[in-house]
């Protein structure tokens, strides 16, 4: 292979990317429009949580029930939105889970013996 053939390849899959990534990528950052105010790090993962989640979705609405690529990017857009808003009690509830972890830890290894 020579380096234009891996240049050539390297283009098209960051190009396939970004074609799968845009419309989620659009649809958290307007999520995020009508949220002023928040914090760059809250920005940061609920932008990332709306892409991660309309992406799988989308891709899963068209596979199982074999969604027209509209439909399923309505579907992918709509559960991203709510996952955009759980997000940060999902981050509240698990740092909460990771602060008691090792007190449940040394309860429940202490009850075995």
């Amino acid at each position: 292979m020579t380096l234009t053939d891996l240049l050539n390849e390297l283009w098209e899959q960051t190009r396939a990317a970004a074609a799968a990534l845009t419309p989620a990528a659009i649809g958290s950052a307007v999520a995020q429009a009508w949220r002023p105010g928040l914090p760059w790090k809250q920005r940061l993962v609920q932008w990332i949580v709306g892409i991660c989640v309309s992406y799988y979705v989308t891709r899963a609405a068209a596979e199982i029930f074999d969604f027209t690529p509209f439909v399923a990017q309505a579907c992918g857009f709509v559960i991203a939105m709510i996952a955009f808003e759980a997000a940060p009690g999902f981050i509240r509830a698990a740092s909460d889970l990771a602060a008691e972890l090792p007190a449940l830890l040394k309860a429940r290894i202490g009850r075995d013996k």
